[in-house]
């Protein structure tokens, strides 16, 4: 038997790239509308309002996108919820507490409360044309609160302000 002859670099199939992501030092212009629309979905959210663009350039990397098709439902009434959504196309409709017609609305961030408890959503969300929705999970905002103090204490600072504001409008 002969030995076999050692195989050159040039020989050798070329392995799978194990990456799936190279980074070139540029970024096509695709990419860099996502991010741009997803900053600027969480810059309009009242729970944001307030973060610098550095601050939601770190939420905005945790999210995600999801696509709805008209009927289908975003939100449950009553299911309890970890998601906050955003919707960049496409208008939603929602049915509450137990309503038989609907209203279409604005298509306004929902969930900020379900991110950061689990209380039960107050109203179903529909989809009422194709949709494209930003998602954010509680888990997600949770680790970045707990590794960016500095954004927990402007959420807090925020919601301190919003829930006064409540206060003042109910009590007067």
């Amino acid at each position: 038997m002969r030995p076999s002859s050692p195989r050159r670099w040039c020989d050798r199939e070329r392995a799978p790239d194990p990456w799936t992501h190279q980074p070139s030092g540029r970024t096509d212009r695709a990419t860099v509308a996502r991010s741009a629309e997803r900053l600027a979905l969480l810059a309009d959210a009242p729970l944001f309002e307030g973060l610098t663009q550095d601050q939601l350039r770190r939420i905005a990397k945790v999210s995600g996108a999801r696509t709805f098709d008209p009927g289908e439902e975003l939100v449950k009434e009553g299911a309890t919820g970890r998601v906050f959504t955003s919707s960049s196309k496409g208008k939603p409709r929602s049915f509450g507490a137990g309503e038989r017609s609907s209203a279409s609305v604005p298509a306004i961030p929902s969930g900020e409360m379900a991110i950061l408890t689990t209380a039960p959503r107050s109203a179903s969300v529909v989809a009422d044309d194709p949709m494209e929705v930003l998602t954010l999970s509680g888990p997600h905002l949770r680790a970045i609160l707990m590794d960016q103090p500095k954004i927990a204490v402007r959420l807090l600072d925020t919601l301190a302000r919003r829930l006064a504001d409540l206060d003042r409008r109910f009590t007067s």
